[in-house]
This record gives structure tokens, C-alpha cells and sequence, in this order.
């Protein structure tokens, strides 16, 4: 399933959901697990542990080096 096929059938559901659905907690969905949607994720859940947080990511793992933006730059002693 591609993304934008994913997001269509997503909203669908919300619309049809909320005509029938009562009143609960509230819902996050965080499409994309990098830094943004991590950090995203990680604080909307800190700030309230009542609303249900969902992260979507298509990869399995998220792995990055932020520090090497500072070897490249020369800022270290590397």
C-alpha cells in the first residue's frame, strides 16, 4: 500500500468514525519516525499520557549520525 492510498482510506475512516464514535481520549498519528516525528511523538505523549499516540514508520530501524555534521564541518578534533 502506498502512502497517499494509506492516508486516503486513514481520513475515511476518521469521517466515518466520528459520525458514530462517543466521546474517549484523544488520537495522534505521527506519519514518519525521523527526528521530527520521534521527537513529535515522544512530547505530545509526555505532555498528555491520556491521548493514544500511533507512529508510522515504513522502515524497521532509524539510524542516523548527527554528530558526523561536525566532523564534516571541522568543529571536533577528528
Amino acid at each position: 500500500m502506498k502512502r497517499r492510498d494509506f492516508l486516503k482510506l486513514a481520513g475515511a475512516a476518521t469521517v466515518a468514525g466520528c459520525a458514530t464514535a462517543t466521546p474517549s481520549r484523544g488520537r495522534v498519528v505521527v506519519v514518519g519516525g525521523g527526528f521530527g516525528g520521534a521527537t513529535a511523538a515522544k512530547y505530545i505523549r509526555l505532555w498528555d499520557p491520556s491521548i493514544e499516540v500511533t507512529l508510522v514508520e515504513r522502515e524497521a530501524a532509524f539510524v542516523s549520525c548527527p554528530i558526523s555534521n561536525l566532523v564534516l564541518a571541522g568543529f571536533t578534533g577528528l
